[in-house]
């Protein structure tokens, strides 16, 4: 990572563009299936993009609000309609649709695939129809699509293994173990208490390596923390890091993450880069969060989209309440 600089690659800027129903041709074309939608090479550079890098951006695109009002076309234009177009018009609004997204709307390679096999079971009905006129893609029922579907995300989108994983969680415990000074991402450390659950989850988790955080904090109560944002010593062994990138690809570990860093900074009233000793942090944290609905529940404890989904209860989760009056050390 660049030294003081943001990255270059971030939800604004899409690395590949396509159309809507074009995700589904990529999955078909992967599946075996020589899909009339999506030329091969294009699609192959798509899989190959995807397959080395899960934190890709994608933009899916539709020229449906492009139709002008009916007095500006003339009666050649109906006999002359290209309808192959209007039929991809609605392919792409039906895959939209299916996903709860836009024209325009652009995310990271792993939330869409996983997203597309969660909403979309098989691209009949949206690729084609058995009304006369309207047959569409003779492939759509030919079983390339759910095949791949069957496999999830993993079968199209770059997946760490659990070498890997294993690798950089030995790597990170010792440097957790052995560093003067700990680096947290700011709303981790109510995710530590929620995993401690008043000394009931008292043990290590499986994608993170918050318990060995809690376990040198207990040993050093002084320990300096610094608080950052995004990415941190608890995220490198998770199978969401993206060790060439230091992203976060995690399906449901994106924008919400970074919007509870920023409001558990707020809520502290401090920034990121400011150290504390670790006693000092979490008496704070206690003193000024009293519930996660102020932070994972966004204060209201209303879901507004699948990217904003909350993690625990609604009204607070319990776990968290449980560390607050038991404490950590």
């Amino acid at each position: 990572m660049r030294k003081n600089k943001a990255l270059d690659d971030g939800l604004l800027k899409a690395t590949i563009s396509m159309q809507a129903h074009h995700l589904l041709s990529t999955v078909c074309i992967l599946g075996g299936a020589q899909c009339p939608l999506l030329a091969e090479e294009k699609a192959s550079q798509i899989l190959d993009q995807v397959k080395g890098n899960p934190a890709i951006t994608i933009r899916l695109e539709s020229n449906a609000d492009e139709i002008p009002h009916y007095t500006s076309l003339s009666p050649q234009y109906y006999s002359h309609m290209d309808r192959q177009e209007m039929f991809n018009r609605k392919r792409d609004l039906g895959v939209l649709q299916r996903l709860g997204l836009v024209p325009g709307s652009v995310r990271r390679a792993r939330y869409l695939y996983t997203l597309l096999f969660e909403r979309i079971q098989t691209p009949d009905g949206i690729c084609a129809y058995d009304t006369p006129g309207w047959e569409g893609c003779t492939l759509a029922r030919s079983g390339a699509y759910e095949r791949v579907r069957a496999k999830g995300w993993q079968a199209v989108v770059y997946s760490r293994t659990k070498q890997e994983m294993q690798e950089y969680r030995q790597r990170n415990v010792q440097r957790i173990v052995s560093s003067e000074q700990l680096y947290v991402r700011s709303h981790h450390l109510m995710c530590l208490c929620c995993g401690l659950a008043g000394g009931e989850g008292d043990a290590p988790r499986p994608n993170d390596t918050l318990y060995e955080i809690l376990q040198r904090i207990r040993r050093d109560p002084d320990i300096p923390i610094t608080l950052v944002e995004g990415c941190c010593m608890a995220c490198d062994c998770c199978d969401g890091f993206h060790p060439e990138t230091g992203r976060c690809v995690h399906d449901g570990g994106l924008i919400r993450d970074y919007k509870k860093d920023l409001d558990v900074f707020q809520k502290l009233g401090l920034m990121p880069g400011d150290t504390m000793k670790a006693r000092e942090l979490f008496d704070l944290l206690f003193e000024r969060i009293p519930s996660t609905r102020d932070i994972c529940g966004y204060g209201t404890g209303v879901v507004t989209a699948r990217e904003w989904v909350i993690c625990g209860d609604p009204d607070g989760d319990p776990r968290y309440e449980l560390t607050r009056q038991s404490g950590i050390f």
